[in-house]
């Protein structure tokens, strides 16, 4: 009862009132009251529905009904009618349904209606809004019984509580505002520092500079007005809800802050007017400087630095503030963020950890980017330019200071960005040093694992047995000690045998999933022995490869070394992976009958169950089939493959053979019934210590006894919404599902049933989530549980979970996405990891444990590969350093606690869980993400997660390069809705200084510097298009020779570390080094870098930037499905058209043009090896961009396949769009989907898309003025004639789509010579041109590059006043504009392609490339490209 209700306790504590769970003096009464109160809760819990997202809410129900429940236990009178207390619902079946959840469920559903998914988040309460409601004393007006006139159930807006998620950028600056404060005031110090020329740190006491630096306070200042202004701006839509104390407070912060703002510069310049009027010989040092006046705005500033820079460094002082309930404190009154300051101990781990990187950052960028930067910068500054390339709206301006923005914004980028590529550095140095001293990968070939095993099986009964009577728990520096550097310890007896017998099963596991064959499963068995005390068992004949051979059968019969056994790559990782795992820390495990039970949820929807037989032996667009991929890709493993196929048809085993090597939901329930089956193992050997065996009687009584004791401590359900309604229809997916029931009959199936009930002769539809169970070969109800409506209010996946999790039992719940699996050999230690709950019994217990990932897909092509690598650099290293590891003699090397629920082989807390709103949010869009929001939660709630590294999941991922890039999309569509969200906000505020840089560079700062890392290019290319196309750089050359800046370049030059991949390249490398040598571990990051790695990195960044930046701006995030099928099928250009379009040909054109120009027009002597460095980095981006999607497309360079393309992507491009066109279909239909994020956007989103939109002028302003017709001509005339020449063209362009809509049906000659007459008269014009006014060729280029680009500005801005223009002809122009942009980039694509097709040998390299460890497999793959089946 106290953990379950310990949430409610905390509620009523923070609110000020009483807890209504009373209990008596009496022991035996007071758990009789325990025991009610707990089933009271439970009750509540379980028909809560949707409310289950909202705990507090919950509480606020148990609240009453818990003084209800006592009132009839104990007779109380009602202080209110004066009469014993009764409940106030009761009566009917259905009561406490429709007179409590119901009511608050409509509430939630009319809200959820008002956001259509791209809806400003400010217009509707989501879950959060509702439930935060419950956290002010307002809540207590709805009253009991509740009021439906109560302000609460109104329908009109009341606006949101608490917190209003804006799409802004500023929402980064406001969450982490302690982070960004700190980085700017320390770049202002550098600056001040370089200017000064500082040699040594005592030249900083010098008054001047010490001064000079003492404004950075003033900059704090500046900069907490801004975050107050922003707290004010991004709440005002929660005016009607925040109480007034809340008000007070952000009235006086704005106040003060203001006032810092005025007097600290009033201060500053008055100190330094004395300062300067002072004799010389009395300002030398620091004493003398504090004793003249200035000693006033030192103690001013001394001041507001204890205040405004010590606080969040101060633990006790922030702790306090924090959880105070005093209303002078100036911060919000959440019910969450309390109470999550860490030990003094591990503060200090962290708070060194990121003291050296910290030192390491700032030193780099004070001698590498920002000192030697300064002396160019003060060249410029004193340079007098009278000439420049264009018109010049400033010639007056002194200083030059557009140059010095040109150069400086870039190294400002960088300087804010270069941080995450640091903690990349320190990430891979500490996360590999604690992975060497935890032991992993000592233990990664078959060698290795030959050399050791007579020592697994006491490593075996350390780690996987309970302890027995003889064999006591060992101190824990002790036992540590042993097992890490001992290794071993001393044999018991009966170990070896019980190893030989788990052994064997884990042997047969693996030739049961077709991973060894029949011969090489008897050379890897040991032979057991009758009688498990006797100790005496033969080795497996498979470690004799390297020895003298003893057995004459296997010298006699033996065709290969047995070094060689197993042949399968994954059985050799599998196999070794097990075995080292024994040598690592993990805590004992407790007998079956006395571990914590768990339950596995997966989520379901419409995905793969079983491959059916239609779908294995179909083809694609000619291509081969996919049982046919099978065949080649995984040959020899199945023995009778003929055999199955001589009649052309399918069998079930097949079928099943094909989908258990596939990403589909019977491969994860195969593996996850492991779990079962290795309780059912443990639990024998267990009776086998205890002497049981002897108490049973029969073998079947024995069995039965086995299967009880695994059905009480594992459940495992399935939650499938559509269930009924697809085994209804007869959808052939509910009968795989059948049959896995039938195969598996502890498995259990929770679903949606809907169905109608006539009341008032009125039909109502009625809801209902079902448990359902296979008996006998039919389906049999378990459970039903009526709903308050449909579940499906939020996010789909989340709202799955929910309406099943009422089915789960036990203490834990690990969550299991259907394209994971799960091995045997892994299940063996599921009883140490629940452990882990219990591991440390005076400390609080972890709420989430976080386990590897194994990526299983990752040979099945490189690109397969690489997401495979990705996945090793943030789930295992990076990871490592996110959780807090025990605190054995080696957690010394951790970091901070900040690891947050990433994936879905963790493992809950589930009574913990339950009660603070479940494994996951569901609000529509903003919890997109919706599995990392519940690491956010239990952290919020003084929850932590940990990460163990001993056990692994399979997961399967995405292998063709449109997959991957759905799915980036939505992980950045989510990671953006993340940084608009109440979690990241509150974390950011409530953690001290250095977990709060932990968790902002392992969540969305990792995603805003991919953005930077963009950004920051562009920046550059404008800034040197600025350069040469205005003057100033020939100009700066001549005059100062400030070529090829070094720290310019240099800081440039980090940027292609994010962009190659580096940043994932460097933990790949560590980590597989750590688990399979160093030696490997380059050859695999050289062999990526041959496969073209760099190019996938690089263009997967634009893919993060796109549409992170693109969704904080305008919102449109929503889920992409991606299909979990084998990819070796080619993908149309239409397909990659329409993906790639706006993410990354049209930025990869603009890249392109403005390195075209700007090497058109730059200095001769720009010829430095960095400077061509930084450029061929920016040249790679651009080339990446427009051809990455043909590169990585088997079969892209084909020629049938080319000419395939073109016709389809004609068609495409002319078909009109309208009611029921796919945008597939359709470039109208997929261009207004599209733009759709533009019609929801903000009016501060549309004035920055406008800002950003006036780029593209630039080329035209710029161009016009080197046009030899201009004659050198700088007068603003020529810009305004170059405008008239643009509105010429669009005249005529519309002209002739005015003509085709007219007169291309029923006049067709007239329009053709209508079209004629234009053509011949623009022939004139240019004829004129060249003869009078001298228009050369090069003229007509420039024309085209500075005009093209203004046409797609215009089109942009128009795109973004969309609803002002739409309804106007104008609309009509702007569509037809942007499809010959369209026109236009395809066939500019189209070029250079099928310049390639031409070449066959470009066609093969690319197979190769590809598709390289199937060539080193010996695999055949060519067939499966061409297509050539036989049995198609």
């Amino acid at each position: 009862m106290k953990k379950l209700l310990k949430n409610y306790v905390k509620w009523c504590k923070f609110l000020g009132r009483r807890s209504n769970t009373w209990l008596p003096p009496i022991n035996q009464q007071a758990q009789q009251y325990k025991l009610l109160y707990t089933g009271l809760y439970l009750l509540i819990w379980g028909e809560a529905s949707n409310l289950r997202f909202m705990p507090e809410c919950l509480c606020y129900i148990f609240h009453h009904m818990a003084y209800e429940l006592h009132g009839l236990l104990s007779g109380a009178i009602s202080l209110n009618t004066g009469e014993r207390v009764v409940p106030v619902y009761g009566g009917s079946t259905d009561s406490f349904l429709n007179n409590v959840v119901t009511p608050l469920y409509k509430v939630i559903s009319e809200e959820a209606q008002k956001n259509s998914g791209a809806s400003d988040h400010s217009k509707w309460r989501n879950y959060d809004d509702l439930n935060e409601y419950f956290w002010s004393y307002d809540c207590f007006k709805i009253g009991w019984p509740m009021r439906p006139e109560n302000d609460f159930f109104w329908t009109k807006w009341l606006g949101k509580t608490n917190f209003v998620e804006i799409h802004s950028f500023g929402m980064i600056f406001r969450s982490f505002s302690r982070m960004w404060t700190f980085f700017i005031l320390a770049f202002q110090a550098m600056i001040i520092m370089a200017w000064h020329d500082l040699k040594s740190l005592h030249q900083l006491f010098d008054a001047r500079i010490f001064h000079d630096v003492m404004s950075i306070f003033i900059t704090s200042a500046g900069l907490r007005l801004i975050q107050e202004i922003l707290a004010i701006a991004f709440t005002w839509r929660a005016r009607y809800t925040i109480s007034m104390y809340q008000i007070l407070r952000h009235v006086l912060s704005i106040l003060i802050a203001a006032m810092w703002v005025i007097t600290l510069p009033v201060y500053f310049v008055k100190s330094g007017r004395l300062d300067t009027c002072s004799p010389k010989q009395e300002r030398g040092t620091f004493g003398k400087y504090i004793e003249t006046s200035n000693s006033q705005v030192c103690k001013i500033i001394s001041w507001w630095k204890q205040v405004n820079l010590i606080l969040p460094f101060h633990p006790v002082l922030l702790s306090y503030i924090l959880s105070s309930q005093s209303y002078i404190i100036v911060q919000p009154q959440t019910f969450v963020g309390r109470g999550m300051q860490e030990c003094q101990v591990s503060r200090l781990k962290y708070t060194i950890f990121w003291l050296i990187l910290l030192l390491s950052k700032f030193s780099f960028s004070y001698h590498f980017e920002i000192k030697p930067l300064m002396e160019p910068t003060k060249q410029i500054m004193k340079i007098s330019v009278s000439k420049y390339g264009w018109h010049e709206f400033f010639p007056k301006v002194k200083t030059n200071v557009g140059v010095i923005l040109a150069i400086w914004a870039p190294i400002v980028l960088v300087y804010f960005m270069d941080t995450q590529i640091w903690y990349s550095i320190f990430c891979t140095i500490f996360g590999g040093i604690y992975g060497i001293f935890h032991h992993l990968g000592e233990i990664h070939t078959m060698g290795m694992l030959r050399s050791r095993f007579q020592s697994l099986p006491s490593a075996f009964n350390v780690c996987l047995t309970p302890a027995s009577s003889k064999r006591k728990q060992k101190g824990k520096v002790v036992g540590l000690l042993q097992n890490k550097l001992l290794k071993v310890p001393k044999d018991e007896k009966g170990c070896v045998a019980k190893f030989a017998l788990v052994w064997n099963q884990i042997i047969s596991s693996f030739r049961s999933e077709d991973l060894i064959n029949n011969r090489e499963m008897d050379l890897m068995t040991m032979p057991p022995s009758s009688d498990f005390s006797s100790g005496s068992v033969g080795w497996p004949v498979f470690l004799l490869g390297n020895k003298q051979v003893h057995r004459l059968l296997f010298l006699l019969t033996a065709k290969e070394s047995a070094m060689e056994i197993p042949r399968n790559l994954e059985a050799r990782r599998r196999i070794s992976f097990f075995a080292n795992s024994l040598f690592m820390d993990m805590p004992a495990p407790p007998k079956v009958r006395n571990m914590l039970s768990f339950s596995v949820l997966t989520p379901y929807f419409m995905e793969e169950v079983n491959f059916s037989e239609d779908e294995l032996l179909s083809t694609q667009d000619g291509t081969s089939s996919i049982i046919f991929y099978m065949q080649k890709i995984y040959p020899g493993k199945c023995s009778d493959w003929d055999h199955h196929h001589a009649d052309e048809t399918m069998n079930e085993e097949v079928r099943k053979w094909a989908s258990f090597r596939g990403q589909t939901l019977s491969r994860t329930v195969r593996g996850m019934m492991y779990y079962r089956k290795a309780l059912k193992l443990q639990a024998f050997l267990d009776m086998a210590d205890d002497k049981g065996k002897q108490e049973i009687n029969s073998p079947l009584s024995l069995s039965a006894h086995l299967d009880a004791l695994a059905d009480i401590k594992f459940t495992y359900i399935i939650s499938c919404q559509m269930f009924r309604a697809h085994n209804s229809s007869g959808d052939p997916h509910a009968q795989d599902i059948l049959d896995l029931m039938r195969e598996y009959p502890s498995l259990r199936v929770a679903y949606i049933e809907e169905t109608e009930e006539i009341k008032s002769d009125i039909p109502h539809k009625v809801y209902y989530s079902v448990l359902a169970k296979a008996v006998n070969n039919f389906l049999q109800e378990i459970y039903r549980i009526k709903l308050p409506g449909p579940p499906n209010i939020g996010e789909g996946k989340p709202e799955n979970q929910n309406h099943a999790i009422i089915f789960t039992r036990g203490d834990a719940l690990q969550t299991i996405d259907m394209n994971q699996d799960n091995y045997m050999e892994e299940a063996l230690k599921m009883r140490n990891v629940l452990q882990e709950f219990l591991r440390l019994p005076r400390q609080n217990p972890p709420t989430i444990l976080g386990l590897r990932e194994h990526i299983f897909t990752g040979s099945v092509s490189s690109l397969a590969g690489f997401m495979s690598y990705q996945e090793t650099s943030f789930v295992t290293i990076g990871q490592r350093l996110l959780a807090n590891p025990l605190n054995d003699i080696f957690s010394m090397l951790s970091t901070s606690r900040v690891r947050f629920h990433y994936g879905h082989p963790d493992i809950f807390d589930r009574v913990f869980h339950l009660t603070r709103g479940g494994i996951s949010k569901a609000s529509r869009t903003i919890n997109l993400s919706e599995d990392v929001f519940a690491g956010f939660n239990s952290t919020l709630r003084q929850g932590f997660v940990t990460y163990h590294e001993y056990m692994q999941v399979g997961k399967g991922r995405d292998v063709g390069l449109n997959q991957i890039s759905k799915f980036e999309a939505k992980v950045a569509n989510g990671n953006a809705e993340q940084t608009l969200s109440r979690d990241i906000y509150r974390l950011g505020q409530c953690f001290d200084f250095f977990r709060m840089l932990s968790c902002y560079f392992t969540t969305i700062g990792f995603y805003f510097n991919n953005l930077i890392t963009v950004f920051g290019v562009y920046v550059f290319l404008y800034g040197k298009l600025y350069l040469v196309l205005s003057g100033l750089e020939t100009a700066l050359l001549d005059k100062a020779g400030t070529a090829n800046i070094k720290s310019l370049e240099t800081a440039l030059a980090s940027q292609s570390f994010i962009q190659l991949g580096l940043l994932t390249g460097l933990p790949m490398v560590m980590e597989v080094a750590l688990e399979k040598g160093f030696r490997i571990a380059m050859s695999d990051f050289i062999l990526m870098q041959l496969q073209l790695a760099s190019v996938f990195f690089t263009f997967s960044l634009g893919t993060k930037s796109h549409y992170y930046g693109r969704t904080i701006l305008h919102g449109g995030a929503k889920y992409r499905p991606t299909g979990r099928k084998f990819v070796v099928f080619h993908a149309s250009f239409t397909e990659n058209y329409r993906l790639y379009s706006r993410s990354h040909f049209l930025k990869g054109f603009e890249l392109l043009l403005l390195l075209i120009i700007y090497n058109t027009y730059k200095p001769a002597n720009e010829t430095d090896v960095t400077h061509a460095l930084v450029m061929y980095s920016i040249w790679f981006m651009t080339g990446s961009w427009l051809f990455a999607p043909f590169l990585f497309n088997p079969s892209g360079f084909a020629w049938r396949k080319i000419v395939e393309d073109w016709i389809d992507w004609k068609k495409w491009m002319r078909k009109e769009g309208g009611i029921g066109a796919q945008q597939d279909k359709s470039w109208e239909s997929w261009w207004n989907d599209e733009q759709a994020h533009l019609k929801h956007t903000s009016l501060c989103s549309r004035i920055v898309e406008i800002l950003l939109s006036l780029r593209f002028f630039i080329y035209q302003y710029g161009l016009v003025y080197h046009l030899k017709i201009s004659s050198e001509d700088k007068n603003i005339v020529v810009y305004i004639l170059s405008w008239i020449v643009i509105f010429a063209i669009f005249l005529l362009v519309k002209a002739v789509n005015v003509g085709h809509q007219r007169l291309s049906v029923r006049h067709h000659l007239w329009f053709r010579l209508f079209k004629a007459f234009l053509f011949l008269g623009m022939l004139s014009i240019v004829f004129v041109l060249f003869v009078i006014c001298k228009l050369s060729i090069m003229d007509l280029i420039l024309c085209f590059l500075a005009f093209v680009p203004t046409g797609w500005g215009i089109l942009l801005i128009s795109l973004a006043i969309r609803a002002k223009i739409e309804d106007y002809r104008i609309w009509d122009f702007a569509q037809a504009l942007a499809q010959a942009y369209d026109y236009g980039m395809g066939f500019l694509l189209f070029v250079p392609i099928a310049a390639l097709a031409w070449m066959p040998v470009i066609s093969s390299i690319q197979t190769r490339v590809l598709f390289n460890q199937a060539f080193n497999r010996q695999l055949q793959i060519q067939p499966i490209l061409a297509g050539r089946n036989k049995r198609r």
